[in-house]
């Protein structure tokens, strides 16, 4: 009879052990561990509230249980999770001892249809939305799920009756088969699946529960299979971005020293990128730290006219004498903000103020007002502009829009019924190609009369979801590249996800739920596709969950490289005829990546800047400064900008 030949024990890969951990909260996002907490969860990582993201609440806290300390699920109708190993691990097992507490829950941010409260292993989990899950659901079954989005689907599942003491599970990995066990329970479910190949492991719950043990196994072999694996996949990265130059330092900038932190535009010239410098007063000075021009009072929140005069761009700003200051409590931290009572529009070249207008009285709910992102054209300048506002019984965003022409004219207002949200809900573009552009305000379409054109067709089913209580973000206009089917519109609706809707009508043509769907950029990412892409980045529940949008509306893929992430940022970078999309937010997280979601070239130099801080210390953009004809990379950080340019490939 012939025998396998041996290959090794499994050994323990990863394990949380808390056993040395006073009783209390754990993992707070916003504070920096204890050693002792620190070394329990080295390699651990938590990505629904992950350290140095939010101020949000952990979710997790050490209790006594009997004679040990376990690890406690503290939420009734929020999701955790905890999870560790290289995301390109493929086989291995994973034990925990489980106790649920609690059988019903209801929806939250990352699932609509929740109803059953869970604690379980995560397994093979490619991001947040993407995973299977082995669990004890409503306290009296157990079930397999291949989670895809908003699928759940239950690969397999037994009920055991209600829960009172703790329980082991165990999955065991191998290639596309799913073992599933529960030895108290004599419980055994099998499933072969190969949508998800790779992927990290851990907890993930819903509800309250109880962890006392989990711990990873792998085999020698097995480890050795990754390793093969991991550098195949170095040696193909470093391939694809063998042409991407490395980034180096060409602007170093001492916020104090300039008494600001500056805007970068081409205000003043085209092509010549100036900086504007806001304070008491708003300077503008050349790169070179030439002065231009000071209008003699403060300017917030500046906006630039989409196209040149032969004065420069107009800058639009708000200002007043009356301006006063309102304090907001956001996710915990409370924000000052300054409600401004007047509007102003004012020369690029020369720092004339053109026009200043009082805005109309504003909601006593807001937060402040702002304009939409760039100007429009309604009265054949190209140079209108939208004020917009940013409200607290939003959640961010507004109900109100107030069109002004160039001079500052009221040209007139309008308000929505399903709100718009942040700075991208509202843009505009010429529909019907008159000449004049159409305004989107999230879900609905105006004239550059105020006329509604549409609304969008399943606005009432997009505010019924939960954590879609606005569009947070639109975009529209010939972004296909096909005659047919453009003009097409795209609406982020939070947690409801995308739609991609027909411009003419405002009617859906394809939703994709991708998660918390709340901003997005437009660049040129492919050259096999016509048109352009958009790139939709995910926030509450789905923090880092970055999606590729083909401009006909087509899903073309999602990665998640990192748990904190607000975006990304398109880059033109040495000779590459399509951009690069820059992730940026964490240190781990400091790369590029092509139109494919491939990673192509990691930095760790940036990284360097920003590593061990939090989302909140570090700002970061693309910019270009001075005549520069590349973008730059900027890093702002201890109240210096550090700006890197492409060197030589």
């Amino acid at each position: 009879m012939m025998t396998r030949p041996a290959t090794g024990k499994a050994a323990v890969v990863a394990t949380l052990d808390i056993a040395g951990l006073p009783e209390g909260p754990v993992l707070d996002p916003m504070a920096h561990p204890g050693a002792a907490e620190a070394a329990a969860f080295a390699g651990w990582e938590t990505p629904i509230a992950p350290w140095g993201g939010f101020r949000l609440a952990s979710g997790f806290q050490i209790v006594r249980d009997g004679e040990a300390c376990v690890l406690e699920f503290t939420l009734p109708a929020d999701e955790r999770s905890i999870v560790t190993l290289p995301a390109d691990s493929r086989d291995y097992a994973v034990e925990a001892r489980v106790l649920p507490r609690q059988e019903a829950a209801g929806p939250h941010n990352d699932r609509a249809d929740c109803e059953r409260a869970y604690v379980g292993i995560v397994f093979r989990q490619e991001s947040s939305r993407r995973f299977y899950l082995f669990c004890v659901e409503g306290g009296d079954t157990l079930v397999l799920y291949r989670r895809s989005d908003a699928e759940w689907y239950p690969l397999a599942r037994q009920q055991v009756g209600p829960l009172t003491t703790y329980v082991t599970l165990r999955v065991d990995l191998d290639g596309d088969g799913i073992s599933c066990s529960c030895p108290e329970l004599q419980v055994a479910l099998q499933a072969t699946d190969g949508t998800f190949r790779t992927g990290r492991a851990g907890l993930r719950g819903v509800g309250a529960a109880r962890v006392a043990a989990l711990r990873i196994l792998q085999t020698p072999a097995q480890q050795a299979r990754d390793a093969r694996r991991r550098a195949t996949a170095a040696s193909a990265e470093a391939a694809l971005g063998a042409d991407i130059p490395e980034p180096v330092l060409v602007h170093r900038m001492d916020l104090a020293a300039l008494g600001a932190t500056p805007l970068f535009s081409d205000y003043a010239r085209p092509g010549r990128y100036d900086l504007l410098l806001p304070g008491k007063t708003l300077r503008a000075v050349t790169a070179a730290g030439d002065f231009l021009w000071e209008v003699p009072f403060p300017v917030r929140r500046l906006e630039f006219s989409r196209e040149h005069t032969p004065q420069g761009r107009l800058i639009y700003g708000f200002t007043g004498e009356r301006s006063r200051r309102s304090s907001t409590v956001i996710h915990g931290d409370t924000v000052d903000w300054i409600i401004d009572d007047e509007v102003v529009a004012i020369e690029g070249a020369t720092g004339r103020v053109l026009a200043r207008a009082t805005l109309p009285e504003l909601d006593p709910v807001l937060r402040f007002p702002d304009f939409s992102s760039g100007s429009l054209n309604l009265t054949g300048t190209g140079q209108d502009i939208l004020v917009r506002e940013w409200r607290r019984d939003t959640g961010g965003g507004g109900y109100n829009l107030w069109a002004y022409d160039r001079d500052l004219n009221l040209l007139w207002h309008r308000r929505v019924d399903t709100p718009y949200g942040h700075h991208f809900s509202i843009t505009g573009y010429d529909v019907d190609g008159d000449g004049r552009d159409e305004v989107l305000a999230g879900g609905r379409l105006y004239d550059a009369e105020g006329r509604i054109l549409w609304t969008h067709d399943r606005a009432d089913e997009m505010a019924r979801i939960h954590g879609a209580q606005h569009y947070d973000a639109a975009a529209i206009g010939a972004l296909s590249g096909e005659e047919d089917l453009d003009p097409v519109g795209f609406l982020f609706g939070g947690s409801a996800g995308v739609y991609v809707v027909d411009g003419l009508s405002g009617a859906t043509r394809a939703v994709h739920r991708i998660g918390h769907a709340q901003g997005r950029v437009i660049g040129r990412f492919r050259d096999d596709l016509p048109g352009v892409q958009l790139l939709a980045a995910c926030r509450w529940g789905n923090m880092g969950i970055l999606t590729l949008l083909s401009g006909q509306g087509e899903r073309l893929w999602s990665i998640q490289p990192d748990y904190i992430g607000q975006g990304a940022a398109p880059v033109t970078w040495g000779k590459r005829a399509t951009q690069l999309i820059w992730t940026n937010t964490t240190a781990q997280a400091q790369a590029f990546y092509d139109g494919y979601g491939r990673r192509v070239k990691t930095l760790p130099a940036l990284g360097a800047l920003i590593a061990g801080r939090m989302r909140r210390d570090v700002s970061a953009s693309v910019e270009r400064i001075g005549d520069s004809a590349q973008d730059l990379l900027t890093i702002t950080v201890d109240g210096v900008l550090h700006a890197f340019g492409p060197g030589v490939a």
